[in-house]
């Protein structure tokens, strides 16, 4: 069984081109690791549903089956199903082998780092032809390898006889669904403890294990406040003159912005600053190029500023896990992912983006390529949008009323 460690935080259509390659490679233990019973455990736990009724009409028994016999065999296959779900141990414990990494020497923390529990690092596994991935809650306390300089020294290069690549046994438990931190998403994301852990060289020989600490005896994050927040340096609540002095000190000319309808709740209008200017487009003269910086603020009735987004166009080989990891780091885990991003804080009504059938998160962070009309069916890669947006919450709530 094949399977890789991988970030799931990717610009969209540019998921399979940024994606982390083919990395760890999962050898299933005899006792520690059935993927049908992870699953199995994953959905018992979680009280996600389980479609046994489909993947009892998958079966190979079913398939093998006449016509007038399938659907009895499909029942029988069913109820067998069911019973194994209803038979599985929440309690139970999984062990796990991945071929992993040891990052370089982190000088100023006096660290090297596993790379598996990394934020926005997973392992997938299939199972009932649907893929899971396992992601670690207390991973934190897992990740770090101290070590003082000296010792250090001879460790690296130790690592680096055998080109950094370890062995990673990791002994877990699943205890719910979902990625506390927000890096990874999707519906089949098994949020798993890590009870013991073992890094090993090729030769099977212990090179460091972790103390790993409970998720219940993890530092708790006290919540994201978008009142105290800032995306690049630029906060809500300030006034829109404090706001133009800022923008014209750091990016240059700010204009008048652009409200894209005039039912948004409680706006009453925007400043920017090269609003479109990190996009490519038809028509233009000349195509943005990487470092390019586009802000708009929008403002309330008081000329006090309830919403700033901000984009900054990155070259191709934009590092989606560097970016995730950096914003975990700052905001704190996540509260929300969805298929450009993930975000931080409470929900944002709709009404204040004049469609009341969404929620947007206090602050939202998301990436895109730029597509360039003129390059389809080339060979190009695309740059990258990365954006930013954070919204004044407790302002939007009352505004939406």
């Amino acid at each position: 069984m094949t399977s890789h460690v991988g970030s799931r935080w990717t610009p969209g259509a540019m998921l399979a081109a940024l994606s982390l390659s083919l990395l760890a490679v999962l050898s299933a233990q005899p006792d520690g690791f059935d993927p049908e019973v992870v699953a199995m455990t994953f959905h018992k736990v979680s009280g996600s549903s389980m479609d046994t009724l489909g993947m009892a009409s998958r079966s190979q028994a079913a398939m093998r089956a006449s016509g007038f016999d399938r659907p009895e065999v499909i029942k029988t296959e069913q109820a067998r199903l069911d019973a194994q779900l209803a038979s599985m141990n929440p309690a139970q414990e999984f062990t796990i082998t991945i071929d992993d990494r040891v990052t370089q020497y982190d000088h100023t923390s006096g660290q090297f780092s596993i790379e598996l529990f990394t934020p926005g690092y997973f392992i997938p596994f299939q199972a009932f032809g649907r893929e899971y991935r396992v992601v670690f809650a207390n991973a934190a306390s897992a990740r770090a390898i101290p070590m003082a300089k000296e010792q250090a020294r001879e460790f690296d290069a130790q690592l680096n006889s055998f080109g950094r690549q370890v062995s990673n046994e990791v002994h877990f438990k699943v205890i719910g669904k979902g990625d506390p931190v927000g890096g990874v998403q999707g519906d089949l994301v098994i949020r798993a403890e890590i009870t013991s852990d073992r890094v090993l060289d090729k030769g099977g020989q212990v090179l460091f294990s972790p103390r790993v600490l409970a998720t219940s005896a993890m530092p708790k994050f006290a919540g994201f406040d978008a009142s105290k927040a800032d995306v690049a340096g630029l906060r809500i609540g300030v006034s829109k003159k404090d706001m133009e002095t800022t923008l014209t000190r750091l990016f240059g000319k700010v204009t008048p912005g652009y409200m894209s309808g005039a039912n948004f709740k409680g706006f009453a209008g925007a400043i920017e600053v090269n609003s479109m200017g990190c996009a490519s487009g038809m028509g233009r003269k000349t195509k943005p190029v990487p470092g390019a910086v586009c802000v708009t603020a929008y403002f309330d009735s008081s000329d006090v500023i309830r919403m700033v987004r901000i984009q900054r166009l990155f070259p191709p080989n934009f590092d989606s896990t560097v970016f995730t990891n950096a914003l975990v780091q700052k905001y704190g885990p996540a509260s929300g992912t969805g298929r450009g991003g993930i975000g931080w804080g409470p929900g944002v009504p709709g009404a204040v983006f004049n469609n009341p059938s969404i929620s947007v998160d206090a602050l939202s962070a998301s990436a895109s390529a730029d597509r360039d009309i003129s390059d389809l069916g080339g060979n190009r890669m695309q740059n990258v949008i990365v954006s930013l947006q954070l919204v004044d919450a407790a302002w939007a709530a009352k505004a939406a009323q």
